[in-house]
């Protein structure tokens, strides 16, 4: 039986890999663009609804809660200060935010699997094209959040300064956690699947479609999901509350760059014996 043993070449020096993970990003701008386009167009191009389907789901799942709120079905609340409508919205808006972010770097490279054995170019540039996808997605899904806002006549104070920031924090956490199981993810599918339920699941102790609870059990769980603090100040400053976990924000923006840097390395490191795998 035929054994191969993978083994590094050199030794991996962390700072000269981000240097060069970063110049490869820079000189891949323009192949990340053109990537973004194509698939924008192939995805919007035979769409009778267009852009609506970048936030349909948010829409879909909102309506759905408000649903069972309004009827009786589940009692749930949302925040004293804050319409139980416009809660749920921008929860769930920011919820697409996190999911659409963790499964970003496993997405960009299954997608393009067909083209990584066959053309040579450097492979951060999949991570880039689903950064801009992203953030196009992003433009359209802040845009049903200014809509809540014009409906509801809230005037946003000065803390609405802190929300793009938050926003930010939580896409840079979650792409840092994206990164990081990507390599096994394009080997064994098991870890897409796995992801998949576990997203469902953390959504139930974060605070999207109602508050974080006061006692019991789940109030234990909610403290200690990170999401809690990220996700309630985001909707705090948006609606002209105060933010009251500032310093958490800035730690957790802080650790999840060094993360994807990490990440983006194992990323580097990994792919050549991922796409061997993978065109074997």
């Amino acid at each position: 039986m035929k054994t191969t043993v993978y083994s590094s070449e050199k030794k991996t020096h962390f700072f000269k890999e981000v240097k060069e993970i970063l110049k490869d990003l820079k000189s891949s701008q323009f192949l990340a663009f053109q990537m973004t386009k194509r698939d924008l167009k192939a995805e919007y191009r035979q769409s009778v609804l267009g852009f609506f389907w970048a936030f349909a789901p948010i829409v879909m799942n909102s309506l759905v809660w408000i649903f069972l709120n309004t009827s009786g079905v589940v009692k749930v609340s949302g925040s004293q200060s804050i319409p139980y409508i416009a809660f749920v919205v921008v929860g769930t808006t920011l919820w697409s935010i996190f999911t659409e972010c963790l499964l970003l770097p496993l997405g960009a490279v299954n997608s393009n699997k067909s083209i990584l054995s066959k053309i040579n170019f450097p492979k951060e540039a999949l991570i880039l094209s689903g950064i801009y996808k992203m953030a196009f997605n992003l433009i359209l899904k802040l845009i049903l959040v200014a809509v809540i806002l014009i409906i509801y006549q809230i005037r946003p104070s000065g803390s609405i300064i802190f929300f793009p920031v938050y926003v930010i924090t939580i896409a840079l956490f979650a792409l840092a956690i994206g990164l990081l199981v990507t390599p096994l993810g394009l080997i064994y599918t098991d870890i897409s699947r796995i992801i998949s339920n576990a997203v469902a699941l953390l959504m139930y102790i974060t605070p999207v479609v109602y508050a974080a609870p006061t006692v019991g059990i789940f109030k234990k769980l909610f403290a200690l999901n990170p999401l809690t603090y990220l996700f309630t100040d985001a909707r705090s400053c948006l609606f002209g509350l105060p933010a009251e976990n500032l310093y958490f924000m800035m730690v957790t923006l802080i650790l999840s760059l060094i993360v994807i840097f990490i990440g983006l390395v194992v990323f580097r490191k990994a792919m050549p014996i991922i796409i061997e795998k993978i065109s074997g």
